[in-house]
C-alpha cells in the first residue's frame, strides 16, 4: 500500500506527535506489511483488536494480512466485519484504502474502485490512489471516470512523461481526439531540447502515437490530413519504426487520393521487405489495376526481375490468371523449382489455389507433377523424389484420393525410412480414413527417429489423445514437461497454461465418457444372471462401469473449465499493463493489447472448450429433467446396490479405494486439487446455470453480432425455457444465412417441438414464441401442430436447403417427438455416405448413440 501524503509529525523516537498508541500501532502494522511481512502485522493487529475489536482498520489490515497468507476465508470474514462497522459507524480513509487493495487482490475491480474513490472522499491524502484508480477503471472499461482519475493523477504529478501519454489514451478512449493529440503536443512543448539518449525510444513511439491520434480524427477531410502529413514529416528524424512511418504516410496519400505517390511508397516498402504480401496488394490499389489482368501480370513480371528470389510476385498471378495454358506454364515454374529443391511446404503454397478453383487448379497441378515424377529417377535425384512423393500423398489427401494418398506416401517411406515428415503425413492419411491408433502408432514410430524434436512429440500426444489412448499421451508429454513431486507432466502442463493438450485431452475424456455411458446402459439393460457368482460379476461390472462413466465426465468438464480459467487470467493479467506500458512509453502497442482483451472471450481456444462444455453441461441438463434422480443419486445407488447385492470384503473396497487413488494421482491438475477427478463438475446440480456462469456469459458479453455462435445461443435458450430468444436466435441466424438453410428448419422445428411437448412452459410464452415464428416464416403450418398424422420430416426435407448434416444431427440430439428418432437416425446414416471416414466414425461412435 502506498504510504500517505501529509502525514502526522513524528517525534524523535519514531511515535507520531497527537497519535495514540493504537494509531501508531496500526501505521507500524502497515509498514510490516508493505515489507511483506505479514505475521509481525498481524501480531501488532491483533494486539490493537484485543483492545478494541471493534477497530474498522485493523480489522480490514487483517483480513488482507490473512488473505496474503493464504487463509482466504478467515480474510472474508474479517473484511466483511469491518464493512459492517463501517456501514453501521462510517469510514476512515485508511480502513477503506486497505479494502480497496483487498477487493482488488480479490478480483472484483468495480467493488475495489468503489473503496478506492471512497479512501479519497472521506479525506485521504494519498494522491497515488488516482493511479490505482485509473488501472481499474481501465480493467473495467469505464472510460469516463478513467479519464477523470487520469487527469486528478496527472494534476499532481506533471513531471512524468507517463502521466501525459496515459491522459492523452484516455481522452482518446473517450473519443475526445484533439484533446489527446493537445496533451501530447503540451508535452512535447515542455519537453523540447531536454530528452536524453535513453528516452529516444519512448519520444519515437509518442510521436506515432500522436500521429495515430491526428490520422484518426483527420478522417476524410482533406485540410486535416495534409495536416498529419505535414506532422509526420517533422516527426521522420527522430522515428524508429520506419516501416510504421511509411505505412501511415502511404495511406495518407491514398486518402489524398495522390496514388501516384502512394504507389512509389509502396515500391519502396517491397523493395525493404519483398516477401510481404500485404504491399503488393496495396501497390496494385494505388496504380488502379486490380481489375485488369493484363496489367496486373505485367506488374508482376516485372517486379520477379527486381526480386527474384521473392515468394509474391510468383504466386500471387497464379490467383488471377484465367487462361489454362498460361496459368499451367505459370504454376510450373512456380512448383518445379521448388520440389527440386526438397520444399517440404510446396503443396501448402498452392493449397489456396486448391480452395478457389479445386477442379481446374487440382487437375493442372496433377498433371504437372506427375510428368515431373516420371521423369525422376530416384537413385539419381533422391531429393526431388521423396519430396515429389510427399506432395501427391498431399494432394490426394486434399482430393479424398485416400488410397492414391497411402500409395505415394508408402513410396517415399521405402525409398528414405528415416524421415519424420513422411510419418507425419502418414498418420494424417491414416486419421483422415478412420484408422486412429494406427495414426497413433505410424507417427509415435517417427518420434522415436528424433527423441529431442519437441514438435514431433507435440504431435504424437495429440494423435495419442485423438485416438482415446490418454495414458500413452501423457506418457509421451511428460518426456519434455517438469515432473518433480508429481506422478506425470500433466500438473505442469497445467501450470504453463498449455490449452492445446488441455482442450485434446477434454475432448478424450468426454469421447470415453459417451463409450463408457452406452456400455453401462447395455449393462443394465441386460437380464440380471440367476447364479449368484454371475451375479456379483454383473454388479462389479456395473460399478465399474459407473465409475468409469462418472470420472471422465468429471475429466472432461474438469478439463475445459481449465481452459476458461486460463482465459480468466489473461484478461486479470491485463491489470498490471494498464500503468506499465505508460511508463515503458508503448502506447500504440498498449492500445493493441487494450483491444484484444476486449475479445478475449471470443478467441478460438475459449470457443472451442465453450462449445465441449456445453455439450456434456447439455446432455447433464437433459438426464436430470428425464430423470427424477441426478447423477450422484445413480452413482451411489449403484455403489449401494453392490454392496447390499455382494456383500463385498474389506479386500474389494480397499482396492477400489487404491484405484481411486492412484487416479487421482495421475489425473491431479493442481498441486493442491481439492477435486482431482472433477467430482463437483459432473455431480453439479444446476448444469445450464455452470455452463452459464464459468463460459457462454463471458462470450456472449464479447461476441459480435456477426462471430455469434446462434446455433449454441438457440441449444442453451430452449433448454432454459427461454422461447423468446430462441426465436431470436432463428431469425439472426436466418439474416446471415437466409430463411432456406437447413439449420434455420431444424431449429424450428425443435422449438416447434418445445411448444408442443414442454409442461413446464407457461401458455403465455408459448404464444409469444409461436407469433414470432408466424412473422419470421409465413409457410410454416403452425395449424398441423397438433395433428398427429402430419409428416414434419417431410416438410423439412422440402421446404428447406439441404438437409445439411449438422441441421439432421441438431434436430436428433434434441430428441424431437414429431419426428420419429429412427428417421432422423436413418437420414443421418444416409447424409454421411458423403462424407470421409474420420467423420462417419466419429459420428457414429459419439453422436448418433
Amino acid at each position: 500500500m502506498s504510504r500517505r501524503k501529509g502525514a502526522l509529525p513524528l517525534k524523535a523516537n519514531g511515535s507520531a506527535v497527537g497519535r495514540s498508541k493504537e494509531d501508531n500501532n496500526l501505521i507500524e502494522a502497515l509498514k510490516l506489511y508493505e515489507s511483506k511481512t505479514y505475521k509481525k502485522s498481524l501480531k501488532l493487529v491483533d494486539a490493537i483488536l484485543k483492545k478494541n475489536s471493534q477497530h474498522i482498520d485493523s480489522l480490514a489490515l487483517k483480513g488482507l494480512n490473512l488473505y496474503c497468507t493464504g487463509q482466504k476465508e478467515d480474510a472474508a470474514n474479517y473484511v466483511q466485519k469491518a464493512i459492517a462497522r463501517i456501514e453501521s459507524s462510517g469510514a476512515s480513509p485508511i480502513g477503506c484504502h486497505i479494502l480497496g487493495i483487498y477487493m482488488r487482490n480479490e478480483k472484483r475491480y468495480s467493488e475495489a474502485a468503489k473503496w478506492f474513490q471512497s479512501s479519497l472522499d472521506n479525506g485521504s491524502t494519498n494522491k497515488q490512489i488516482y493511479r490505482d484508480l485509473a488501472t481499474l477503471y481501465s480493467q473495467e472499461h469505464d472510460y469516463k471516470n478513467l479519464l477523470k482519475a487520469r487527469k486528478l493523477y496527472w494534476e499532481e504529478f506533471m513531471g512524468y512523461r507517463a502521466n501525459w501519454t496515459s491522459l492523452a489514451i484516455a481522452h482518446e478512449l473517450n473519443g475526445q481526439l484533439d484533446e489527446s493529440a493537445n496533451v501530447l503536443t503540451k508535452f512535447e512543448e515542455l519537453a523540447k531540447g531536454k530528452l536524453g539518449e535513453s528516452e529516444a525510444y519512448e519520444h519515437n513511439e509518442c510521436l506515432m502515437y500522436k500521429n495515430d491520434v491526428l490520422y484518426k480524427a483527420a478522417g476524410a477531410d482533406h485540410e486535416k490530413l495534409k495536416g498529419v502529413l505535414k506532422h509526420l514529416d517533422e516527426i521522420e528524424p527522430d522515428v524508429f519504426d520506419k516501416y510504421g512511418w511509411l505505412e501511415r504516410r502511404a495511406a495518407i496519400f491514398m486518402k489524398l487520393n495522390q496514388k501516384g505517390d502512394a504507389s512509389k511508397i509502396y515500391r519502396t516498402l517491397i523493395k525493404r521487405n519483398p516477401d510481404n504480401f500485404k504491399y503488393y496488394k496495396l501497390l496494385e490499389i494505388a496504380l488502379g489495376i486490380q481489375r485488369d489482368a493484363k496489367l496486373r501480370l505485367a506488374l508482376y513480371k516485372k517486379l520477379e526481375s527486381f526480386y527474384p528470389r521473392a515468394e509474391p510476385p510468383k504466386f500471387i498471378p497464379l490467383t488471377f490468371i484465367e487462361d489454362n495454358s498460361c496459368f499451367a506454364e505459370s504454376l510450373s515454374s512456380y512448383i518445379l523449382p521448388q520440389l527440386k529443391r526438397g520444399v517440404p511446404a510446396t503443396f501448402n503454397n498452392i493449397k489456396t489455389l486448391y480452395k478457389k478453383d479445386v477442379m481446374r487448379n487440382s487437375a493442372i497441378a496433377e498433371e504437372i507433377v506427375l510428368k515431373y515424377f516420371d521423369s525422376i529417377n530416384p537413385k539419381e535425384a533422391p531429393i526431388p523424389y521423396v519430396w515429389t512423393c510427399y506432395f501427391m500423398c498431399q494432394h490426394y489427401l486434399y482430393l479424398k484420393s485416400f488410397q492414391k494418398a497411402r500409395e505415394y506416401i508408402e513410396l517415399a517411406l521405402a525409398h528414405t525410412p528415416t524421415l519424420v515428415e513422411l510419418y507425419i503425413l502418414k498418420a494424417r492419411v491414416l486419421k483422415h480414413t478412420g484408422l486412429l491408433a494406427e495414426a497413433a502408432e505410424t507417427i509415435n514410430e517417427g518420434r522415436k527417429l528424433d527423441l529431442q524434436d519437441r514438435f514431433i512429440n507435440t504431435k504424437t500426444v495429440k494423435y495419442y489423445l485423438r485416438a482415446n489412448m490418454v495414458e500413452k499421451a501423457v506418457e509421451v508429454v511428460s518426456i519434455f514437461t517438469k515432473n518433480d513431486g508429481a506422478a506425470n507432466g500433466v500438473m505442469d502442463l497445467h501450470l504453463m497454461e498449455a490449452s492445446w493438450f488441455i482442450a485434446e485431452q477434454a475432448d478424450a475424456y468426454f469421447r470415453l465418457y459417451l463409450e463408457k455411458k452406452r456400455l453401462l446402459h447395455d449393462e443394465k439393460s441386460m437380464e440380471v444372471p440367476e447364479d449368484e457368482e454371475s451375479q456379483e460379476s454383473h454388479a462389479r461390472h456395473i460399478r465399474d462401469l459407473t465409475y468409469e462413466t462418472t470420472k471422465f465426465g468429471g475429466l472432461a468438464l474438469k478439463r475445459w473449465d481449465a481452459i476458461s480459467k486460463f482465459y480468466k487470467q489473461f484478461e486479470d493479467d491485463q491489470l498490471d499493463f494498464h500503468s506499465y506500458c505508460m511508463r515503458k512509453g508503448v502506447p500504440r502497442a498498449y492500445l493493441e493489447m487494450f483491444q484484444w482483451g476486449k475479445t478475449v472471450y471470443t478467441l478460438p481456444m475459449f470457443v472451442r472448450a465453450m462449445k465441449g462444455a456445453a455439450r456434456m453441461y447439455f446432455i447433464l441438463n437433459d438426464e436430470m429433467k428425464a430423470s427424477s434422480t441426478t447423477p450422484e443419486d445413480d452413482a451411489i445407488g449403484e455403489l449401494v446396490g453392490a454392496k447390499k447385492g455382494n456383500k463385498k470384503t474389506k479386500k474389494e473396497a480397499a482396492a477400489i479405494k487404491k484405484r481411486i487413488e492412484e487416479d487421482k494421482k495421475t489425473v491431479a491438475a493442481y498441486e493442491k486439487d481439492e477435486d482431482p477427478l472433477g467430482e463437483a463438475y459432473i455431480f453439479t446440480k444446476a448444469p445450464m446455470q455452470d455452463f452459464y456462469n464459468k463460459f457462454y456469459r463471458r462470450f456472449s458479453e464479447e461476441a459480435t453480432e456477426s462471430s455469434k455462435d446462434y446455433i449454441l445461443d438457440f441449444e442453451y435458450h430452449i433448454r432454459c425455457g427461454k422461447l423468446a430468444l430462441c426465436v431470436g436466435a432463428i431469425s439472426k441466424y436466418a439474416d446471415m444465412f437466409g430463411k432456406k438453410d437447413s439449420i434455420v428448419g431444424a431449429m424450428t422445428l425443435c422449438l416447434l417441438d418445445k411448444i408442443k411437448f414442454s409442461n413446464e412452459i407457461d401458455e403465455v410464452t408459448k404464444k409469444i414464441a409461436i407469433k414470432g415464428l408466424e412473422r419470421l416464416l409465413s409457410e410454416l403450418p403452425l395449424k398441423q401442430l397438433d395433428e398427429e398424422a402430419f409428416d414434419w420430416l417431410s416438410f423439412f426435407q422440402q421446404e428447406f436447403e439441404g438437409p445439411s448434416l449438422e441441421s439432421l444431427l441438431l434436430i436428433h440430439r434434441s430428441s424431437v417427438k414429431i419426428i420419429s428418432a429412427e428417421n432422423i437416425k436413418q437420414q443421418v446414416i444416409e447424409k454421411l455416405r458423403e462424407e470421409e471416414p474420420a467423420v462417419q466414425s466419429s459420428v457414429l461412435n459419439y453422436q448418433l448413440n
